[in-house]
């Protein structure tokens, strides 16, 4: 699946390149190139027999809207002094096998009027273009200089992880959840 937004260009080969070998180096998520991860939000998802019952009656939503996690972000960029621009990224998992990076594309924290376009690409492809056979899907956000990143893991579980410095997940933490 490409979103307006996918980029097809050597930006993208590089993006893919350093996912492969720093993201998830053994197919799965595995966050030995960022300082510190802290788990944003988490549910499992076991107790429910299909997606649309986990969304109806999912007894643990969120704290936070994807506005204020959007807004999070781009307060921590701008606090610490971070490059707020960035990419969004997809990868599956398909069968537990193997990874797949499906696809990569432009994403600016300060640039979405339309509010319900935020955070678009990554639930959007969560929703159309997960892993199949029940496998692992992930997206999420990287800053441009790879010092921060937004992951969403979906599964059996969903879990939401901020990584990076200590200050910056701190900070972005600090704003959704206190």
């Amino acid at each position: 699946m490409r979103l307006a937004s996918a980029l097809d260009t050597e930006e993208s080969k590089e993006i893919e390149k350093w996912l492969e070998q720093d993201i998830f180096p053994e197919d799965f998520l595995e966050d030995n190139h960022f300082d510190v991860n802290k788990v944003l939000y988490s549910v499992d998802l076991r107790g429910h027999f299909t997606t649309i019952h986990s969304i109806i009656h999912n007894c643990h939503p969120a704290k936070f809207s994807r506005e204020e996690l959007n807004m999070a972000l781009l307060k921590g960029c701008r606090t610490i002094g971070l490059d707020e621009r960035c990419n969004y990224f997809n990868v599956n998992v398909h069968d537990n096998i193997a990874r797949i990076v499906e696809s990569i594309g432009t994403y600016n924290l300060d640039s979405q009027e339309d509010k319900r376009l935020l955070l678009f690409p990554l639930y959007y492809l969560l929703t159309e273009n997960s892993a199949k056979q029940g496998g692992t899907s992930y997206t999420g956000l990287i800053g441009k200089a790879k010092d921060w990143m937004l992951s969403i893991e979906y599964e059996l579980d969903i879990i939401i992880k901020i990584h990076g410095n200590q200050n910056f997940c701190d900070l972005v933490e600090s704003y959704l959840l206190n």
